[in-house]
């Protein structure tokens, strides 16, 4: 392949990311089920997985978003949402286009635009599953550096782009999890080849505890706080409630032809097109050849990547396959939809063979029928464009939205307000419907959080038929216990101030609406709770007892809130205590008339008050007794800060090429970070800034190492 054959490449897919995106190119965000952006999408009130505050359980997703922080103080926001998604769709396109053999030449563009324009993409990007979607578009390129590293393993570069690829692939749990699938079955045919000697042995073991240290940092949290967080409900209710979708016709087909989504309302190109079985059957029939024919010249490559869809399809059945027993005898201990709650995630691995296949099967044809090769090259790039032509347009389905004006003022009045307090968003849903929204599917998980400049409280159960909740949501079960008793509740704002709720923002036009102003607003008033401002489509009350995270009483709590809310009205006395941040995990209290304070934060064992653990106050918050000033601690943000900065350090050894001695001197900064992060002068976008310093540097040294090489090559040779 020439430069100018690799350049035509590139070029071929910027323009079909470019055609994909043009709908959402206007002013606004694009708003989706499970992706909301805003204005505070990337602010650091966003980052309570680095800080140890929340667990990672969906992935390695804090620095990645620290580095668009970064880049979003240059664009914005906005255009760091439409820059992310153009870049999902031209890397999966590009990325399975380059990952495959030069000889196949043109024949690539069959793969490459299969696996970037299917339906699986296609609607896993109207559900906004953006970081799953991200993982996707790197499986190829990390495919063919595990096939490289396996053939070389004594080799540098394989090993280190295997291991940056995985790390890079962890943006998703469930993501990374079905590319290491990949890397076990492609193992499996390897050893069956080549056997397994001491060399590749002792190089795979060594990878995997690379790509386990590189991802320690959101392990480590999610299994520490698995318990305090998650409440699974049972495998067959999983299954209920997200199992894949047949789409008129049976669960087989649908999966087989890349749809079966669990959830309905979208319109898919099959939809419009009577006849969009036959570009599949074409696909099907590529991909088939392709395996007959590398099944004569490389069998047992061949059947890798067989069992690429035959794999994929049979995890993508869930309990409907044959592989059942993965899903049931394990029981409660191991339940796959714990991890995944959806089977049909694995859908993208069957995209993986079906793309890898055809560009085999197109190639063999373009080889052996010569005259036909304009006729063939047309068909590769118009049969995965036909199959799912929906794309282009969504059919009308999206377009992008501006937040309404009043959404936006009431923004306006939160940010003026430098408390370090709370906004309850009520109805308190996780996903409500927003009429305003542009898109056919209004319903989304709620967007106030990427609006409203302050941590949101809001429901965290799916409330799905059969799996009501998963989470254990300590907040929303007290806010549940308020609303039940709202008509004998006089003292609503404090009731607010366990969980530091200074803000509320109350949605009008749903059904349940005004069962929840009767809190806030009567004919007499609510004593502590002001109107602030009231737009068309909201309330903003403001709860003016609550002024910070830590309080100070002489009651010294119980095990349960029922105790503290009182049917004659009475409560506690709480005053506010003094406190300094030092950074989100670490508070310096200094001053409390009281013999406790408590911390406003769901009960945590992890907490230390000068070293020492707290004590559950009324199953809401954290309290202490108060002798002196008291260093408030989260001790899993250390663990996690320790463990990111060793992947960071890993990440520029590998992107470097650095020999021992100088790792050993890269060490040195990377450590010294560790100061200014904890003590909050370095925050999460002067990290993201540093991260793309550091990664444009390693890959220059890399660039001259290997540029020197080369010349101490050709001087050898001379």
């Amino acid at each position: 392949m020439t430069d100018l054959d690799g350049k035509l490449a590139v070029s071929v897919y910027l323009l079909m990311a470019f055609l994909v995106m043009l709908p959402l190119l206007g002013p606004g965000y694009y708003l989706a089920l499970d992706m909301q952006f805003g204005p505070q999408s990337l602010s650091d009130i966003k980052f309570d997985d680095f800080y140890g505050i929340q667990p990672s359980s969906y992935g390695a997703y804090f620095p990645l978003r620290m580095a668009m922080g970064a880049l979003s103080d240059i664009i914005g926001t906005e255009g760091i949402e439409k820059l992310l998604l153009f870049s999902i769709l031209f890397l999966a396109g590009a990325g399975m286009h380059f990952s495959l053999p030069k000889e196949h030449g043109n024949a690539r563009y069959a793969a490459g635009l299969l696996y970037m324009l299917n339906p699986f993409i296609y609607v896993r990007f109207l559900a906004g599953h953006w970081s799953l979607l991200l993982s996707y578009s790197v499986w190829p390129l990390a495919l063919l550096s595990f096939a490289q590293f396996l053939e070389r393993p004594k080799e540098r570069m394989p090993f280190a782009k295997s291991a940056l690829l995985v790390a890079f692939a962890s943006i998703s749990s469930h993501g990374v999890i079905i590319l290491l699938a990949c890397f076990a079955l492609m193992l499996v045919f390897h050893l069956l080849k080549m056997g397994i000697g001491r060399v590749l042995a002792a190089r795979l073991a060594l990878l995997a505890g690379i790509i386990l240290a590189m991802n320690l940092y959101w392990i480590l949290p999610t299994l520490m706080l698995f318990g305090k967080t998650y409440n699974p409900a049972s495998p067959d209710a999983y299954f209920e409630d997200f199992k894949p979708m047949t789409m008129g016709m049976s669960m087989g087909a649908s999966l087989a032809s890349m749809h079966g989504f669990w959830r309905g309302g979208f319109v898919y190109t099959k939809d419009v097109f009577a006849l969009w079985w036959v570009p599949f059957l074409l696909i099907v029939a590529a991909a088939s050849i392709g395996f007959v024919s590398l099944l004569k010249e490389r069998a047992l490559h061949a059947l890798f990547l067989l069992s690429l869809l035959a794999v994929g399809f049979l995890l993508a059945l869930g309990e409907a396959s044959p592989l059942s027993f993965i899903f049931t005898s394990l029981g409660t201990q191991f339940p796959i939809y714990l991890l995944f709650r959806d089977s049909q995630k694995f859908v993208g691995m069957m995209c993986l063979g079906y793309a890898l296949l055809s560009s085999y099967g197109v190639n063999h044809l373009m080889r052996s029928r010569p005259r036909w090769k304009p006729v063939l090259l047309a068909l590769a790039i118009l049969v995965p464009v036909i199959f799912n032509f929906g794309f282009f347009g969504f059919l009308g389905q999206i377009r992008p939205t501006q937040y309404p004006a009043d959404w936006l003022e009431a923004a306006r009045i939160i940010s003026g307000d430098l408390s370090e307090t709370n906004i309850l968003v009520l109805p308190p849903h996780l996903y409500n419907t927003y009429s305003w929204s542009n898109a056919n599917q209004k319903t989304l998980a709620s967007p106030a959080g990427q609006v409203f400049g302050k941590p949101v409280i809001v429901s965290q159960s799916v409330m799905t038929e059969h799996v009501y909740s998963d989470i254990k949501d300590t907040y929303g079960g007290y806010m549940n216990y308020l609303f039940d008793k709202r008509q004998r509740i006089n003292n609503t704002a404090e009731l607010l101030v366990p969980l530091n709720v200074r803000y509320i923002v109350l949605l009008k036009n749903y059904s349940d609406s005004d069962s929840y102003l009767w809190l806030f607003k009567r004919k007499g008033g609510v004593e502590g709770i002001e109107l602030v401002f009231e737009g068309p489509t909201l309330f903003l009350f403001r709860n003016n007892l609550a002024t910070g995270p830590f309080l100070s009483t002489d009651d010294p709590g119980n095990d349960s809130f029922t105790r503290f809310y009182k049917a004659n009205g009475g409560v506690p006395d709480l005053y506010p205590a003094e406190y300094s941040r030092i950074n989100p995990a670490t508070y310096r209290v200094t001053g409390s008339p009281s013999r406790y304070v408590v911390y406003v934060s769901p009960p945590d064992s992890t907490l230390r008050f000068n070293g020492s653990p707290g004590s559950p106050w009324y199953k809401l918050d954290n309290a202490f007794e108060y002798s002196g000033p008291t260093t408030v601690t989260n001790t899993i943000f250390p663990l996690v800060l320790s463990c990111f900065l060793l992947a960071w350090l890993i990440a520029l050894i590998l992107l470097s090429g650095a020999p021992p001695p100088a790792a050993a001197f890269l060490a040195v900064p990377i450590a010294f970070l560790a100061l200014p992060i904890t003590d909050g002068t370095l925050g999460p976008h002067g990290i993201g800034a540093l991260l793309f310093a550091s990664a444009a540097i390693s890959l220059l040294v890399s660039f001259r190492v290997e540029l020197g090489k080369q010349c101490r090559s050709f001087l050898k040779l001379k």
